[in-house]
């Protein structure tokens, strides 16, 4: 009987415990994302980024990189770390101020008591977070 019941159970387990998983927030979202380009991951912060915020990245890096051949890599991904860990706060907490199905707004306080909002967008089912455009 036991042999039998081993089966059922480990196949009760594998049906359920992915729907235990909670979806990640925006807030959680930027916490990865915040933690990721201060570690200086550029493969995590790059697939963290909404779609306009990778193609401005993109442009940024090739007007540089048309500025300097050779010099500079002219793909965003090449530089987006080095851009961002530099800003890059340590969280100590995040709020989320606003959220729809689409788009969400946090309100973020560093461990220096800087506050601010990040804006992040929904994209393929995902939490991505939209860097501001330079200049605005």
């Amino acid at each position: 009987m036991t042999r039998r019941f081993l089966p059922v159970v480990a196949l009760s387990l594998a049906v359920l415990l992915p729907g235990c998983r909670r979806t990640a927030t925006p807030a959680d979202r930027y916490r990865l994302f915040a933690n990721a380009a201060r570690n200086q991951d550029s493969a995590a912060v790059w697939g963290m980024l909404s779609k306009r915020s990778r193609a401005d990245f993109d442009a940024r890096a090739k007007a540089l990189a048309a500025a300097a051949p050779g010099v500079l890599p002219a793909r965003g991904q090449d530089v987006v770390v080095g851009d961002l860990a530099v800003r890059a706060p340590k969280v100590k907490s995040t709020v989320i101020l606003r959220e729809s199905a689409d788009a969400a707004v946090i309100a973020v306080e560093d461990e220096a008591g800087v506050r601010g909002e990040v804006t992040l967008v929904r994209e393929d089912g995902d939490w991505k977070v939209e860097v501001p455009r330079a200049g605005g």
